[in-house]
């Protein structure tokens, strides 16, 4: 069938011309196969059976707007959206239809709900960052404040193109910590299991041997053979131990009491706390070096910085920096102060502030921290591995040891 279409060329001057496709996805993978941006996609056809095909597509799409919902929209579309929205716009595309030709390649119902808002929002007259801030499930106050200042300042397409690093950067940086802890929780779950599998099937044939032989047992064999029978006796009290007691700490742990208690004590784990510490860090200045460079106000900054921080010792940090700034101070004079800041790190703050370069400095710290947690993750799987299989190796290993004691007794006897 024929297709016509607009679309953008490298230079972002708009072509308008027709191509042979079956359907509009084909005809997409065409103009980007030659290097063009689509804008707008007709497919139009002659045949019967291609139009109720289309108009059956037509139905289909309608309903599917009849049941999105834009406060659905999944936030991990966000890195997504906001890499489009940056290309369209820095080829000089307009807003409108940017978030059009958007709207035509999302699949997911919600989000296609959501771009379509957006573009009514700013058909009408109201800014990006306006529309967006009636999400705020998908657009946080720091993308959106953001988004402002670029639409402000006329750097918009330079703006989105920095958080959609940044998103890209955490992306990253998440992938590679899930990935660090698929190999320790497979060694975690397999000892588990062993040890659940030896505490019902194999536990319960060793006692009955040693019932007939009348084997004096080791304190150690007796507290096992004591688990193995509570355990099998017990079994719904068992996991209703268990799950009250995942959900008591799960419930603790998002308490304001339990968030204090973890901000506090998990940077005083070895070598663990350091990692956090730094990650912390370098989402820290990746925010408030991207904020400041969009121009947003330092104090408006340190305000949002500090709602997108969930770490207690750093919101009360930001809260003394920003109260620093607001008598007039310097950052540095509230940083250099705090045992999470190292003395460096806060010359190097101080520096930029006196050269009226915090901004970049921030943006520099936070590519320094981003490669150095990078080394960091790999260093402590590479220790946790090891711990793992070691522990590992001594609960089943005394399991066995307690449970090959007691036939060491019968061979001496029948000796």
């Amino acid at each position: 069938m024929m297709v016509q279409f607009t679309a953008l060329n490298s230079s972002g001057a708009l072509v308008a011309d027709k191509l042979v496709a079956e359907n509009a996805a084909e005809a997409y993978a065409q103009l980007t196969s030659r290097g063009l941006t689509p804008v707008r996609i007709d497919v139009k056809s002659d045949s019967t059976s291609a139009q109720a095909k289309g108009l059956q597509s037509i139905i289909r799409k309608l309903s599917s707007y009849d049941t999105a919902n834009p406060k659905r929209a999944p936030r991990k579309e966000v890195p997504f959206f906001t890499s489009q929205m940056s290309i369209l716009l820095e080829t000089g595309t307009p807003v409108v239809a940017s978030l059009e030709a958007i709207e035509r390649q999302t699949k997911c119902p919600h989000w296609r709900m959501l771009v379509s808002q957006l573009k009514q929002h700013v058909e009408e007259g109201g800014t990006l960052a306006s529309g967006m801030a009636l999400y705020p499930q998908q657009f946080d106050a720091i993308y959106v404040s953001m988004i402002s200042a670029g639409e402000s300042s006329g750097t918009l397409p330079n703006i989105l193109n920095h958080l959609a690093g940044m998103s890209r950067q955490t992306d990253r940086l998440r992938h590679k910590v899930i990935s660090a802890m698929i190999y320790p929780a497979m060694l975690t779950c397999i000892a588990t299991s062993v040890i659940f599998v030896m505490a019902f099937f194999v536990l319960p044939r060793f006692a009955l041997v040693f019932e007939e032989m009348h084997v004096n047992l080791p304190d150690s064999t007796k507290a096992l053979m004591a688990f193995s029978n509570f355990v099998r006796q017990n079994i719904i009290v068992s996991l209703g131990i268990a799950v009250s007691a995942v959900t008591g700490v799960v419930y603790w742990l998002r308490s304001k009491a339990g968030r204090r208690f973890i901000s506090r004590n998990v940077l005083r784990i070895p070598i663990f706390g350091s990692l956090v510490c730094s990650v912390i860090n370098a989402r820290l200045f990746r925010l408030l070096g991207l904020m400041i460079n969009a121009n947003v106000p330092l104090l408006e900054s340190l305000e949002l910085a500090t709602k997108a921080t969930r770490n207690y010792l750093y919101i009360e940090l930001l809260q003394r920096v920003h109260d620093s700034v607001l008598n007039g101070q310097l950052m540095y004079e509230a940083m250099a102060n705090s045992k999470l800041m190292p003395p460096s790190i806060s010359q190097m703050i101080h520096t930029g502030e006196k050269n009226g370069q915090i901004g970049k400095v921030l943006a520099m710290l936070a590519d320094y921290y981003d490669d150095r947690n990078e080394t960091k993750i790999g260093t402590l799987t590479s220790i946790m591995e090891p711990v793992i299989l070691i522990v590992m190796g001594f609960v089943i290993g005394s399991v066995a040891i307690s449970l090959v004691l007691p036939l060491f007794d019968l061979s001496r006897i029948s000796a």
